[in-house]
């Protein structure tokens, strides 16, 4: 069975007033039937027009622990977004220094992303021979 085929398929056995559905790759009619099906059950339980997203759980410290580098490198990204943005809204050309210091911002930056994924990889490799060393 084709892309276009299953994408036709798929078309045809949607109600006329969804306006049409997103779906990825590999996704079959019975992966789209059983989620509809289930949506319906639990909107009927509920009397709610809609479903509200709840979180399944609470964020433990460790994994905010691993998160903090990411959002630190977030924030420096919005930082110089916001310094360039500046530079760039005051329609004037920028002097020397301040090139030379928005440079060495990103630099900074880059080198704090760099440093982040070695560390991230680093840790992926020593949990992978872990993993294999106890099977």
């Amino acid at each position: 069975m084709t892309l276009e085929l299953s994408a036709a398929a798929l078309a045809a056995s949607l109600p006329v007033s969804t306006g049409g559905v997103q779906a990825g790759y590999g996704v079959s009619l019975t992966d789209l039937s059983g989620f509809n099906d289930a949506l319906r059950s639990a909107q009927a339980r509920g009397g709610q027009g809609e479903l509200q997203a709840r979180h399944a759980h609470q964020v433990g410290p460790a994994v905010e622990a691993l998160f903090q580098p990411l959002e630190y490198i977030n924030g420096e990204a919005a930082e110089l977004r916001v310094a360039a943005d500046a530079a760039a809204a005051a329609g004037q050309q920028m002097t020397p220094g301040e090139m030379v210091m928005l440079t060495v911002r990103c630099q900074e930056f880059m080198f704090h992303c760099q440093l982040t994924s070695n560390i991230a990889n680093r840790a992926s490799d020593g949990l992978q021979q872990l993993f294999r060393q106890q099977s």
